[in-house]
């Protein structure tokens, strides 16, 4: 597979450049099928393949049908601020604005890719969620765009868009494209990365080009560290020379170096410690929660659990599913050797990934985003093999992708955070007292309540005769003053206008129309 890659490249330069390119051999050939029909080849399995590709693509058609599905699934996907990391990154965003250079100072301000986009969108927009809005969404558009890009150049342009259409309503990229978070940039910058080294040329303009992806992959590394685990398999393919050459990948290392060292002497020059990143990196989460290896995941047995979570996961719904069908139908087969290089380099950096993290097991968490890249890895392939097939199957396989990927997009929760929402509006219609609530809830509402531009919350318990969110089942018989239920899922939503609800069995009707546990503010006794 790689030697072909690599050869045929090679051998289409060398055929352009020659001025005897119709040999006699090959005008015999031609010439003879050309005028004897029933002499013409028979129909390779490439050509039958393709068979889906040689119709127009309506660019207007599919840009329409993108941006749709794409406003659906930010419409049925949303969650936005969650108070997690987001706050965090919000934090290193506004050290940039109110005292520039900020060199981090913990494992979140120090992922500098996402913290000064962050920065520029606060300083454009203000402090609002609609800059944590925008910047989530500017992500998610760079990566489905990144992602069209790369199908587009391996395999043509509805390759391309449905490539983006996939990616787009992908649960797991969804889940990354209402909140501040680093998942989408890094996913972006390895995937451009691969598509530029992979394209490059053992020349001068492909080493520009080449070093041009390393300082991609430099970013990526800048975004999250454990994009090593995907980029340490270009160690193995500068050994053996294939696909990529090894001046190409030398070439890309060099990029790489130059964004990793430039920022190691930013550290040094800020705090005197080149590697203070890593350092902390290193330091952060030291004790990880196996247990929370179960949220969202159906485990059984640890040497194949990280394919369970790739089978079985909303995160991803179908896709490897499909994919496999893919590349058991012979989609790298149908892919014109020439073009094949940068999709060869994602497949090793995927599979590299995701072993590496398989074998990290006892250490990562096996959380669905860990695998995004290999999940846009299997977008590419099966994007390629849709674009094979006939119009009639191409369509519905990307119906029924979509709408299964819309709906298990609907059954999740949009307010994680519900017990913090409902101590936000609590102390939003009670300005002047002081409402108390869970600490943990407290801390998280400082961001809320500096946007509200108040200050009037405390940790339980609350002041004699004074206001407290509590849990509804741990609520008090009396006094209770305002009952905060939790809102549905979107498919909750949607079956309680449709009057469905009672048609529900009791253990589904929970998650559907009241995922989170209902809140209730009351007034404490005495005072």
């Amino acid at each position: 597979m790689v030697a072909n890659c690599r050869n045929s490249r090679v051998a289409m330069n060398r055929g352009s450049g020659s001025k005897h390119f119709y040999t006699r051999g090959w005008y015999a050939a031609n010439m003879t099928t050309m005028h004897h029909p029933t002499l013409q080849p028979a129909t390779s399995d490439r050509q039958r393949l393709r068979r889906g590709g040689t119709r127009p693509v309506s660019t207007r058609m599919w840009l329409t049908i993108v941006a749709v599905a794409m406003l659906a699934s930010l419409y049925v996907g949303w969650v936005g601020f969650i108070a997690s990391d987001d706050s965090l990154y919000h934090q290193g965003a506004m050290r940039w604005l109110t005292d520039p250079p900020f060199a981090g100072s913990d494992h979140w301000s120090t992922r500098f890719p996402l913290t000064l986009t962050f920065a520029a969108v606060l300083a454009t927009l203000g402090q609002t969620y609609v800059a944590f809005g925008v910047t989530a969404i500017l992500f998610y558009v760079v990566l489905v765009a990144v992602t069209a890009r790369f199908a587009r150049s391996v395999a043509g342009a509805r390759a391309g868009w449905i490539a983006a259409l996939l990616t787009a309503t992908l649960p797991v990229v969804v889940s990354h494209a209402t909140t501040v978070s680093v998942d989408l940039l890094e996913a972006a910058a390895l995937l451009a990365g691969a598509l530029l080294v992979g394209r490059a040329g053992d020349d001068r303009a492909g080493w520009l080009r080449a070093a041009a992806g390393g300082g991609l992959f430099g970013v990526a590394i800048l975004c999250r560290e454990t994009s090593v685990l995907a980029l340490a398999i270009l160690g193995p393919l500068l050994l053996i020379g294939r696909p990529i050459p090894r001046r190409v990948l030398i070439a890309c290392a060099v990029g790489a170096g130059a964004v990793l060292i430039g920022e190691a002497l930013f550290q040094y020059a800020m705090t005197g410690d080149p590697l203070r990143r890593y350092t902390i990196a290193f330091n952060h989460d030291e004790h990880i929660d196996r247990a929370a290896n179960k949220e969202g995941n159906f485990l059984l047995w640890p040497p194949i659990d990280p394919l369970l979570v790739l089978m079985v996961n909303d995160d991803f719904g179908l896709l490897f599913w499909l994919a496999g069908a893919a590349i058991a139908g012979g989609t790298w087969r149908s892919i014109d050797p020439s073009r094949r290089c940068p999709l060869a380099l994602l497949l090793c950096m995927a599979a590299a990934g995701f072993v590496l993290v398989s074998v990290l097991y006892s250490k990562l968490v096996l959380n669905p985003r860990y695998f995004m890249l290999a999940a846009l890895a299997a977008i590419v392939v099966l994007a390629i093999w849709l674009d094979r097939l006939e119009a009639q199957w191409r369509t519905l396989i990307l119906a029924a992708f979509v709408a299964s990927n819309l709906l298990l997009m609907s059954v999740g929760n949009a307010h994680p955070r519900w017990s913090m929402e409902a101590l936000v509006d609590a102390a939003a219609r009670y300005p002047g007292e002081t409402v108390a609530g869970e600490a943990s809830d407290v801390r998280r509402a400082d961001l809320p309540m500096a946007i509200l531009g108040q200050t009037n919350l405390r940790g339980l318990p609350a002041a004699p005769g004074g206001l407290a969110v509590v849990p509804a089942d741990a609520a008090p018989t009396h006094g209770v003053i305002a009952r905060y239920p939790s809102p549905p899922t979107r498919l909750g939503a949607l079956l309680r206008t449709l009057g469905l609800e009672p048609f529900v069995p009791a253990p589904i009707a929970r998650r559907m129309f009241a995922p989170s546990p209902e809140q209730v503010l009351i007034r404490t006794t005495g005072g």
